[in-house]
């Protein structure tokens, strides 16, 4: 008990080393690997987000998007809003904008969840994705027929003085934070419930578990987390291009990162986004043309067929083959 509490907080330490390097980056790295290191961070992200609530209860979401462009949207809506000669809000800190776009989200994925959440398997997979495509359209009617939030967003001087501290502090606090309170609350009553909806949703409803309530909010504080993610990746864009923030890939990058990382454990949705997002770069500068996407598409067909349990996986394997110390039991034969 004592060397797994010890392990947990070993595995802590470094993640938390980890992002606090990260946060560093833009003061000894140049541009391109600044944004590079800015896309795993809000990956990463994503990818825990998606994996406490869809790796844990099996509920395949693909509705994302919803949540990740509802961030972005306000967020970006409050940075015009201030910078009007008459501000529409009052000033708040950064930080402070982006958990209210999270609770924002919280608000409306508890909503969609009520009702989807009745749904299983294949059919609440295409109702999430259908829903992360209405809300899109329904911003992009918002936005064409007020033209509120301008094509290009003006970041007010309030927060391009200390851009790169405010917008790492924000973003790297974001993963860093989640990831601690995932592995706790998948540690305790909440993530025992949750793990028990996985398993057999039925023996959880007989065991007492109210499955309805805990769905909800873990697929709500889910959603928290990628209008975290969202809102504070707004502060890079340089202009508000509706069909990039709702772009697809908000809702299949984070389980495609979380398969290549291992599904089973928390530590997968860390290693997955670094991996596919390197690879994908990697690929980018050394191929041209055509060729690029095709190699990119092999390369994931043989992880995933070589590796079906992601990288995590692998190292369960490795570890579990390495010879055992001291004697060999014998083995006992029945007489």
């Amino acid at each position: 008990m004592l060397k797994e509490k010890m392990n947990l907080l070993i595995k802590i330490f470094c993640i938390t080393v980890a992002m606090v390097v990260l946060a560093a980056a833009p003061y000894f790295l140049s541009r391109s690997y600044v944004m590079i290191l800015r896309q795993i961070l809000v990956f990463a992200a994503l990818s825990l987000s998606w994996y406490f609530f869809s790796g844990i209860t099996k509920y395949i979401s693909l509705g994302s998007v919803a949540f990740v462009g509802t961030g972005i949207y306000f967020t970006s809506v409050y940075l015009y809003g201030i910078h009007l000669p008459n501000p529409l809000f009052p000033f708040l800190p950064f930080p402070v904008i982006v958990i209210l776009a999270g609770l924002i989200c919280f608000a409306l994925a508890f909503a969609i969840g009520l009702i989807s959440l009745r749904l299983k398997g294949i059919y609440f997979a295409i109702a999430t994705f259908g829903v992360g495509q209405l809300v899109g359209g329904i911003f992009s009617w918002w936005q064409n027929e007020t033209r509120f939030v301008p094509i290009n967003i003006p970041i007010p001087v309030q927060y391009t003085r200390d851009f790169n501290l405010q917008y790492y502090s924000v973003l790297t606090a974001t993963v860093a934070t989640f990831f601690i309170i995932t592995t706790l609350l998948l540690r305790s009553k909440f993530g025992l419930a949750l793990r028990m909806i996985g398993d057999c949703e039925e023996a959880a409803a007989h065991s007492g578990v109210n499955t309805t309530l805990y769905k909800t909010l873990g697929f709500a504080i889910s959603a928290f987390f990628m209008g975290l993610a969202g809102g504070s990746y707004t502060i890079s864009f340089y202009s508000l291009n509706l069909s990039s923030v709702f772009s697809v890939d908000y809702s299949f990058l984070p389980p495609v990162m979380v398969l290549l990382g291992g599904v089973g454990t928390v530590y997968g949705s860390m290693i997955g986004p670094p991996l596919l997002i390197l690879i994908s770069e990697y690929l980018r500068q050394t191929i041209v043309g055509g060729y690029y996407q095709i190699t990119y598409g092999i390369i994931l067909v043989i992880i995933v067929l070589f590796a079906p349990n992601g990288i995590m996986g692998v190292i369960g394997k490795l570890k579990s083959a390495k010879p055992l110390k001291g004697k060999i039991a014998k083995p006992i034969v029945d007489p």
